[in-house]
């Protein structure tokens, strides 16, 4: 019962960063884009960093390669005023996630069995197979067994 609410606590904070999908990298990079708006030049900004103009442009560049690093970027963002926001967003929420997974899990059991009863002349029904994979789902997803995410 704790693990379960401690699980509801975890999923109810990453549900809320699904809509704040909206906020995507500006086309010229977050660094560039915040000095232009500040209407800071980049020799301003490398000597607010205590770094040449190349470094400073180079750091630019990276952040739009994806080579900077959250050490550099949060570096940047406290020279400009700013705090630096890290997440991991996920497409869809948590419940969604682990039902989906779930499913594959369920249906990889259940046509595990469904063959070995082929092979004994018991085979289930389509709608009844369907059935039983919802049920081993729902379970799956509501035990969290430790090899739920194993292949």
């Amino acid at each position: 019962m704790i693990k379960q609410l401690i699980q509801n606590q975890y999923r109810s904070k990453f549900d809320q960063l699904i809509d704040s999908k909206s906020i995507s990298r500006p086309k010229e990079g977050w660094i560039r884009t915040l000095r232009k708006a500040l209407g800071m030049s980049s020799p301003q900004l490398a000597k607010r960093l205590d770094l040449s103009k190349s470094q400073a442009s180079q750091m630019e560049r990276m952040e739009l390669e994806d080579r900077i690093t959250l050490k550099q970027l949060r570096r940047v963002a406290d020279s400009l005023g700013c705090d630096l926001a890290y997440a991991l967003v996920p497409r869809k929420p948590i419940e969604d996630m682990v039902h989906d997974r779930a499913m594959l899990k369920a249906k990889k059991l259940v046509y595990k069995t469904d063959v070995q009863m082929k092979l004994e002349a018991q085979q289930l029904s389509k709608d009844k197979l369907e059935r039983l994979i919802e049920t081993e789902a729902n379970r799956l997803a509501h035990e969290m067994p430790r090899d739920l995410w194993e292949d």
